[in-house]
């Protein structure tokens, strides 16, 4: 297998897809509905493709963040990617029984560790990388750029209003 999927089918039952209940007359909530829709068909996706690299879903984000500020302590890790302590600490044994990252206590305080790559960790890096492209690739074929941007914007906007009060709330 090449790591590509058909996007055939997926276009397919994109074009089959019927407007909403309430769509038409401008309900607010079938676009929350979208998005959640999208989101999904991504992380299937995402975790088909991940998958033919050794990875699950969110152990990508853990690697490419170390990738960009490796040694972080896992309450850092967890902070940068808005999840729960004992998620990172769950995916970064795993990643650790893979030989991807290593532990290392932080000098000065031993109840604290740090997290790092190892050589075959930053080997997935690229591997990572190629699927995020890909993935993007795929999800926005059809739309052109200046949409693309104005979607972005728009995107930006919901994350910010959802993730109000909520990362320094914790």
């Amino acid at each position: 297998m090449n790591g590509k999927v058909d996007a055939k089918p997926y276009q397919a039952r994109q074009e089959a897809v019927q407007p909403a209940r309430g769509e038409q007359n401008g309900d607010p909530h079938t676009v929350v509905r979208r998005l959640i829709q999208a989101a999904k068909a991504h992380r299937t996706r995402a975790a088909m493709q991940l998958s033919q690299i050794g990875l699950y879903p969110g152990q990508d984000a853990v690697l490419a963040l170390l990738g960009e500020r490796d040694g972080l302590t896992m309450g850092e890790v967890a902070d940068a990617l808005a999840i729960q302590p004992p998620t990172v600490t769950k995916m970064v044994s795993r990643l650790s029984a893979a030989g991807l990252v290593e532990r290392r206590a932080v000098e000065g305080d031993q109840r604290k560790a740090s997290v790092h790559l190892t050589p075959a960790g930053r080997s997935k890096l690229e591997q990572i990388d190629a699927i995020w492209q890909e993935l993007e690739e795929n999800a926005l074929t059809g739309i052109e750029a200046d949409r693309r941007r104005r979607l972005a914007a728009l995107l930006t906007a919901i994350e910010q209003n959802l993730t109000k009060g909520l990362r320094h709330s914790a």
